[in-house]
């Protein structure tokens, strides 16, 4: 009985040292999702993409938005670098106002912008923390 019990608990560890080892490449397919889809989705769904993967990155620095913080407060709270664009592209999307082709590009690339300005000050420790947290935001 002894020895299932330690094969039992070796599992367990052997599953959770896997999980752990994962969570990088699960992150990075993520993140590669959030860019650029695996699928077709429609302009509301990239532009809700896009947000989230600004929010990846500031979450990776610290910065968490509280519940009930508006996109644009929560842009001018943390003040980095391409987010207030972004804010406001996913506030007109929200609303239901126009948002093109130009506005998607453009909410791509500041979010982009806005995930590496967050990330830019950390360093290596903080940068493998990230790499193995989940949830992403």
């Amino acid at each position: 009985m002894l020895r299932w019990l330690i094969v039992l608990a070796a599992c367990a560890l052997v599953l959770q040292l896997v999980a752990l080892a994962l969570r990088p490449l699960r992150r990075m397919i993520t993140l590669r999702h959030l860019r650029r889809p695996f699928w077709t989705e429609t302009v509301d769904q990239r532009i809700s993409n896009s947000w989230q993967l600004a929010l990846v990155g500031l979450r990776d620095a610290g910065w968490r938005a509280t519940s009930g913080e508006s996109p644009r407060e929560f842009a001018h709270r943390v003040q980095v670098e391409g987010l207030e664009r972004c804010a406001t592209i996913l506030e007109r999307a929200r609303h239901g106002l126009g948002v093109d082709a130009e506005d998607l590009a453009e909410m791509g690339s500041s979010a982009d912008a806005a995930y590496r300005s967050a990330r830019a000050p950390l360093g290596p420790v903080a940068r493998v923390g990230a790499a193995v947290r989940w949830p992403l935001t």
